[in-house]
């Protein structure tokens, strides 16, 4: 199911890039870093996926920052960015949610590190859901 199917075309970077992705049983996978786009026949293109990962934010943004982004995804993973197809979304307001098998085969080694080392140090970070 594609929370998006059968739209007139969507702004991708208000509607999907940057948004939080959470597994149904509220596991986070991270942040839409970019988008697999496939052309149709009649010269649109449609979004295949939804890909997670420093180094798919650094195909994004390119330049010297892409380069440093590049750079550091590496120490976290070797492989190219985790790939959610649009199947697997369940709703999109305004998280992304996804199946929770999709959602615990995708991890983040970055947001796992970043949550570890800054978010978890801060005092009450903790409680902050609750």
């Amino acid at each position: 199911m594609n929370p998006w199917d059968d739209q007139y075309p969507i702004d991708l970077s208000d509607a999907v890039l940057d948004r939080q992705i959470s597994g149904e049983d509220g596991t986070v996978v991270g942040k839409v870093d970019d988008v697999e786009l496939r052309a149709r026949d009649d010269g649109t293109y449609v979004v295949d996926a939804l890909l997670v990962g420093p180094e798919a934010l650094a195909d994004r943004i390119g330049g010297p920052m892409g380069k440093l982004l590049r750079r550091i995804g590496r120490g976290f993973r070797s492989e190219a960015p985790q790939r959610i197809p649009m199947n697997a979304i369940r709703r999109a307001e305004p998280t992304i949610v996804v199946t929770d098998a999709v959602a615990h085969a995708t991890d983040s080694p970055s947001q796992d590190w970043l949550r570890r080392t800054v978010i978890d140090r801060i005092p009450g970070a903790g409680r902050a859901s609750r």
